[in-house]
C-alpha cells in the first residue's frame, strides 16, 4: 500500500500505527523477561555452589582441626613430660597415627632443634635441624608464644617431596618455660580428598588463596585465580591456627546455560508478533468489508432498524396473501442459521417447518398463528443438522399491528447452538468432576440425600463406601501429576466396575472417592464389593512406560444403623477408613460406636494440645544413663512429660497427634530450652558435668517455616556451655536428603553428638553408620527386653555392639530392667545403659537430689546402688 494510499484510508494508517505500537511493546516485555531470567538462573547458581563450597568449607576446617588437635595435644603431653624419652616420644606418636590421621610425620624440636621425629625411618634426615638457621621459620615460631597456640604454614614443598601444609605447636612446661615446638606436616593432597574437592565429576570450580594465612593478601594455591575475579563468584573465608584462607567457586560450566527458556520467550514473541499482524491485518480486512457492504446494508435499512431494536442476527418476514401466509423477506444469516441455502426467492413456510421435527414444528406454527392475530412469541427450538448434529435456534415474532388481521410478522432467528452448549458445561462442570467425569461432593450429596429419602420410603439399607487410595503422593511426586491424573481416571473407571449401574460413584476430594450402595439386604454385600473395589485398584496400571501400583483403604458405614441423614453417614465411613489405615492400610472396615470415642478424644486432645504450651503444662523429665564402666551417671535424656488439671497425659499418645498436627517442634524446642538451662545451673552449682541427650522429630527437617533456624539457634547457643548429644531416628536418615547432611554437619560443626535412637527398629542399612556423622547408637528396649529369653535377640545384640565398637561408635542399652540383662551387657562391653533398673525418668527437683546423692557417693567412692 502506497502513502497516498494510508492518507486516503484512515482505517489502514490506523491499523499500521496500532501493529507498530503493540511490535515495540511485545519486544521492550520480551527484553526485560529474557534479563529477568538471565539474572535469577545466575542468584540460583550462586545459592547451589553456595551451599556446596559450605560444605567443602566445613569438611576442609574439620580435616584441618582434627588434626591440628592432634598436634596440640602432643604438644601438651610433651608439657606434662619435658625429659621423655624417644622411646616414650615413638610410643605416643605410635598411638596418634593409629588414629589414622593426615599427618605425614610428626617431630619434636626442644630448643628449636629437631631431636624427635616420627615415623623415624624416612625422616631421619631432619633430625638435627636447628631452626635458628632458618630465619623464615625462625619468625613462624616467634609468634607462638602462648600455650595453646597453633600456626599452619604453607602450602610449601616439603624436603622430603610432596606438597603440604605444616601445623606447629609451642611446647610449655608446667611452669611455663618454653620447651621447643612440635612440627607436623599434612598432604595437601589429602586435605583436599577429605574436603570433597578430587571429586570425578564436581559441578563446581572451586580456588584456594591465602598461602601461610594470608587470607585476602596471599597467593592462590589451589585452582585458579580467575575464579576469585569472577564478579559472581561466591568467596568464603576459613580461619584456622591464627592465620586464614579464602575460598572461592563458581559453576564448572559457567553462570549462564543454554537455557530453554530464552528460546521460548523468544519464540512466543515471534509468536504474539505473528498473531498481532494476523488480528490487525483481520481487523483492517473487516473494516474494508463493512465499507463495501455498507451500500447493500443501506437497501434493507428498514428490515435491519427493527431488527436492531430486538437483537436480532437474521432477520424475516411473513405476509398473508389470499389466506395463507408467504415468507416476503429473509436474510443470509437466517439461511445460515437453518443451514439452508441463500436465495433471493425466500423458502415456503412449509420448506421452513419441514426443518423441525413434529413437535417443534407444530409449536412454531401455532407461534406464527397467534402472532398473525397480535401475540408475539420467542421460541428456543433445535433441529438435527446432517453436518453438525443438534443445532438450537432462538425464534422471535413481533406482529406489525398495522390494517386488520390476520398481521404481518416480523421476525429475527439466532444461532445459540454454542450458548446452548457453554450452558450444559457450566452446569456440567458445576456438578462433575472434570477429571474423571464422575460427579463430584456436591452432586453426590444430592444424590445420597435422595437415596436416604427413598430409602427411608422404602424400609431398606443404604451402604457408604469411603476410599481413600494408599500411596497415591509418591505417585505424583515420583512421577509427575500428569501420571497421577491419569491413575485418578483409571481408578474411578475401575471402582464404576464394580458397582451396579443403579448404584452412585463420586470423587470426594483428591484421592478420596465415595460410593452409594443402594437397597442392600444384607451387610456382607458391602463387604463382598468392597473387596472387589481394593482387589481392582491394587492391580497394576500402566501408564505409558510406567507400571504404577497402588492400594486402597475403605470405610464402610450404613443407613439407618449408623445414621439417618447425610453428615453422620459420610463422616462414619471417613472415620472407618482412617482405622484402616491405621491398622495397615489396604482394607475394608466397618465404622464402630469405639472409632468415634477415639475419634472424639483426638479432637479434644488436639484441642487442648493447642493451649497447652501457653498454659505451661509441659515439663520436662530426666532419666539417668550410666557408665557401665565405672557405674557414673554422665548423662541423661531429656523426656516431655504433659500434666493437665493435676492428671498426666500418656506421652505416647499426644506426641503422635502433634507430629500429625506440627505441634511437635514446638515442644522440641521447649525441651531443649528447659533442660539446656536447667542442666547449666545444675552443672554449676554442683560442679558436677552432665551431658544432655535430647530428642528431635524428623518433621522439624522437613518444615517450610522457620522452625529449623529456630531449633538450631536455640542449640547452638545452649552447646557452647553444654555436651549434647541430638538423637535422630532411623526413618530420617532413609530420606538421605541435602538438607538433613548439612544439619547433621552443622551439628557435628558445634561439636555435638549424633545418636540413632531406637536402632535395630527400622529400615535403615548399615552403610548409614558411615555415610553419615553418627557418635553412637541407641539398642531398642525391644531386644533389652528379652535378654536371658530368647537367644536370637542376644545374638543382635552382642553383634550390634560388637559391630558399633570396631565402627568407633558408642552403645547405649535402652530399658534395662534386670540384673541379668545388666550382667550381658557388661560382658559385651557395653558402654552405656538406661532404664527403670537405675532409676525412671525423674522431675527437676528429685533428679537434683540424685546427682546430689551420686556426687556424695562418687566422693565417698560409694558403688551405685541396685548394681
Amino acid at each position: 500500500m502506497t502513502l497516498e494510499n494510508l492518507k486516503r484510508n484512515p482505517a489502514a494508517k490506523w491499523a499500521l500505527t496500532i501493529c507498530v505500537a503493540l511490535l515495540l511493546v511485545a519486544t521492550a516485555v520480551e527484553v526485560m523477561l529474557e534479563r529477568y531470567f538471565h539474572q535469577s538462573e545466575i542468584f540460583n547458581k550462586q545459592q547451589q555452589v553456595s551451599q556446596q563450597l559450605d560444605t567443602h568449607r566445613a569438611k576442609l576446617v574439620g580435616a584441618i582441626n582434627n588434626n591440628l588437635s592432634l598436634i596440640s595435644g602432643f604438644a601438651a603431653y610433651i608439657g606434662a613430660h619435658p625429659n621423655l624419652s624417644q622411646a616414650e616420644f615413638e610410643h605416643y606418636a605410635a598411638a596418634v597415627f593409629r588414629q589414622e590421621p593426615l599427618l605425614i610425620n610428626i617431630s619434636a624440636a626442644p630448643n628449636l632443634i629437631t631431636h624427635y621425629v616420627y615415623p623415624p625411618d624416612k625422616n631421619k634426615a631432619i633430625l638435627g635441624l636447628d631452626y635458628r638457621d632458618y630465619p623464615h621459620e625462625l619468625a613462624v615460631i616467634k609468634t607462638l608464644t602462648q600455650p595453646g597456640t597453633l600456626n599452619l604454614a604453607g602450602p610449601l614443598i616439603l624436603w622430603q617431596g610432596p606438597e603440604a601444609v605444616i601445623g606447629r605447636a609451642p611446647v610449655f612446661t608446667d611452669n611455663n618455660t618454653f620447651w621447643g615446638v612440635v612440627s607436623a606436616p599434612m598432604m595437601t593432597q589429602d586435605l583436599y580428598r577429605a574436603a570433597g574437592l578430587l571429586e570425578d565429576e564436581p559441578s563446581v570450580e572451586i580456588a584456594i588463596r591465602g598461602r601461610d594465612g594470608l587470607g585476602e593478601q596471599g597467593e592462590v594455591f589451589y585452582g585458579h585465580g580467575e575464579v576469585f575475579t569472577d564478579p559472581h563468584s561466591v568467596v568464603t573465608t576459613l580461619n584456622i591456627a591464627g592465620g586464614g584462607w579464602q575460598l572461592a567457586a563458581r559453576p564448572l560450566h559457567g553462570w549462564v546455560s543454554n537455557n530453554p527458556v530464552f528460546w521460548l520467550l523468544r519464540c512466543s514473541f515471534i509468536i504474539i508478533a505473528l498473531m498481532l499482524i494476523t488480528t490487525i491485518a483481520y481487523r483492517y480486512r473487516q473494516i474494508r468489508r463493512d465499507f463495501y457492504y455498507r451500500r447493500s446494508l443501506q437497501e434493507n435499512e428498514a428490515l435491519l432498524r427493527e431488527a436492531g431494536k430486538l437483537a436480532l442476527v437474521g432477520g424475516w418476514r411473513l405476509s398473508p396473501e389470499k389466506d395463507r401466509l408467504i415468507l416476503s423477506h429473509w436474510s443470509e444469516q437466517t439461511a445460515n442459521t437453518l443451514h439452508m441455502a441463500y436465495q433471493n426467492s425466500p423458502p415456503t413456510l412449509a420448506q421452513i417447518l419441514a426443518t423441525f421435527d413434529a413437535n417443534q414444528a407444530k409449536a412454531l406454527k401455532l407461534a406464527i398463528i397467534a402472532a398473525t392475530h397480535g401475540t408475539p412469541f420467542d421460541l428456543e427450538l433445535y433441529y438435527i443438522s446432517k453436518n453438525t448434529g443438534k443445532c438450537w435456534t432462538r425464534i422471535i415474532g413481533k406482529p406489525i399491528l398495522e390494517g386488520t388481521q390476520p398481521f404481518s410478522v416480523l421476525g429475527s432467528m439466532q444461532d445459540i447452538t454454542e450458548r446452548k452448549h457453554f450452558t450444559n458445561k457450566i452446569q456440567q462442570q458445576a456438578i462433575y468432576d472434570q477429571l474423571t467425569g464422575l460427579p463430584n461432593r456436591f452432586l453426590f450429596q444430592k444424590q445420597l440425600n435422595k437415596a436416604i429419602t427413598t430409602a427411608q420410603r422404602n424400609n431398606t439399607k443404604l451402604a457408604i463406601l469411603f476410599i481413600d487410595l494408599d500411596n497415591f503422593k509418591p505417585v505424583n511426586d515420583n512421577l509427575g501429576h500428569t501420571i497421577g491424573d491419569h491413575l485418578l481416571k483409571c481408578v474411578g473407571d475401575r471402582i464404576k466396575a464394580c458397582i451396579r449401574s443403579s448404584d452412585t460413584v463420586a470423587r470426594y476430594s483428591g484421592d478420596e472417592f465415595i460410593v452409594i450402595l443402594h437397597d442392600i439386604y444384607d451387610v456382607k454385600v458391602s463387604v463382598s464389593i468392597a473387596e472387589q473395589i481394593i482387589k481392582a485398584i491394587s492391580q497394576v496400571y500402566t501408564i505409558g512406560e510406567n507400571h504404577v501400583f497402588c492400594g486402597a483403604s475403605v470405610g464402610i458405614s450404613i443407613y439407618p444403623d449408623d445414621g439417618d441423614n447425610a453428615e453422620p453417614l459420610v463422616s462414619k465411613a471417613d472415620q472407618a477408613m482412617y482405622g484402616v489405615k491405621r491398622s495397615g492400610r489396604n482394607g475394608w472396615q466397618f465404622f464402630t460406636r469405639n472409632m468415634q470415642v477415639v475419634s472424639e478424644k483426638r479432637h479434644v486432645l488436639s484441642t487442648q494440645l493447642v493451649t497447652a504450651m501457653e498454659n505451661q503444662e509441659f515439663c520436662v523429665y530426666y532419666q539417668p544413663i550410666i557408665d557401665l564402666n565405672d557405674n557414673h551417671i554422665g548423662k541423661c535424656e531429656a523426656l516431655v512429660r504433659w500434666f493437665r488439671n493435676g492428671k498426666q497425659i500418656p506421652t505416647d499418645e499426644f506426641i503422635t497427634l502433634a507430629e500429625e498436627t506440627g505441634r511437635i517442634n514446638e515442644i522440641d524446642r521447649f525441651v531443649l530450652a528447659t533442660a539446656s538451662e536447667q542442666l547449666i545451673t545444675l552443672s554449676q552449682k554442683l560442679e558436677y558435668p552432665l551431658s544432655l541427650s535430647i530428642n528431635v522429630s524428623p518433621r522439624v527437617f522437613s518444615s517450610k517455616d522457620d522452625s529449623l533456624d529456630r531449633w538450631l539457634a536455640l542449640i547452638t547457643q545452649a552447646s557452647k556451655q553444654l555436651d549434647i548429644t541430638v538423637e535422630i531416628t532411623e526413618r530420617l536418615l532413609i530420606e538421605e536428603s541435602d538438607r538433613i547432611m548439612w544439619v547433621l554437619t552443622k551439628l557435628k560443626s558445634l561439636g555435638i553428638t549424633i545418636a540413632i535412637d531406637d536402632f535395630g527398629t527400622g529400615y535403615s542399612s548399615l552403610s548409614y553408620l558411615t555415610k553419615f556423622p553418627i557418635d553412637i547408637i541407641k539398642i531398642d528396649q525391644s531386644f533389652i527386653k528379652k535378654l536371658g529369653q530368647e537367644a536370637t535377640p542376644e545374638a543382635l545384640t552382642e553383634t550390634m555392639i560388637g559391630l558399633s565398637h570396631k565402627l568407633n561408635l558408642e552403645v547405649v542399652a535402652e530399658g534395662i530392667e534386670t540384673l541379668e540383662q545388666l550382667n550381658y551387657l557388661r560382658s559385651w562391653h557395653c558402654d552405656y545403659g538406661q532404664g527403670y533398673y537405675f532409676n525412671k525418668p525423674l522431675p527437676a527437683e528429685q533428679f537434683v537430689q540424685l546427682i546430689e546423692q551420686e556426687k556424695l557417693k562418687a566422693t565417698n567412692l560409694t558403688p551405685f546402688p541396685n548394681l
